[in-house]
């Protein structure tokens, strides 16, 4: 939260609106109370340890990913265009697709849906922005999981049609 609030208030002293700094990402894991349901909360815990390591290595250095609990991350992309933090999300959503995650002999698979917005002058506080995000994830929940959407001034973007995850890479 400290690291969004430092980043809204420089863009507000860059008066930065184009939204071409930093991106904001609401990450849900699709079918993870599944996990946890057959396989135990031990279970759970060790796949969100292999979630974290998948995003780690998808993204920069300087990126931030956080957990804010249950199944839910969050990344800020500190540098980036939206396009490529489109590129990003959609890395994301193939990197958790891709785990091979096996625990006591049984295997267990999950998704991701992301909701993606810009932190930038005119985007309001940083609830504000999580709001965005955490509404463009469940837009994306909606359209058939495993795809980003992008919240653009408030509102989901219809121009970005959340794709499904064949469609995603």
């Amino acid at each position: 939260m400290r690291a969004m609030e430092g980043l809204v208030d420089q863009a507000r002293k860059d008066c930065t609106t184009a939204g071409d700094r930093h991106q904001f990402m609401f990450i849900d894991l699709d079918h993870f109370k599944r996990v946890n349901d057959t396989g135990g909360h031990a279970t759970g815990d060790a796949l969100l340890k292999r979630v974290a390591e998948a995003l780690r290595g998808v993204l920069g250095s300087e990126d931030i990913v956080a957990r804010l609990g249950g199944d839910e991350f969050v990344v800020i992309l500190k540098s980036g265009s939206a396009a490529g933090a489109r590129i990003a999300a959609r890395s994301i959503i193939d990197a958790i697709a891709g785990l091979s995650f096996t625990w006591e002999g049984w295997p267990h698979a999950i998704g991701a849906s992301i909701g993606l917005t810009a932190i930038c002058a005119n985007c309001g506080e940083v609830d504000e922005i999580i709001a965005r995000a955490d509404a463009a994830c469940y837009a994306a929940k909606a359209a058939g999981r495993g795809c980003v959407s992008v919240a653009l001034d408030g509102k989901i973007d219809k121009s970005e049609t959340p794709r499904p995850l064949a469609a995603a890479s």
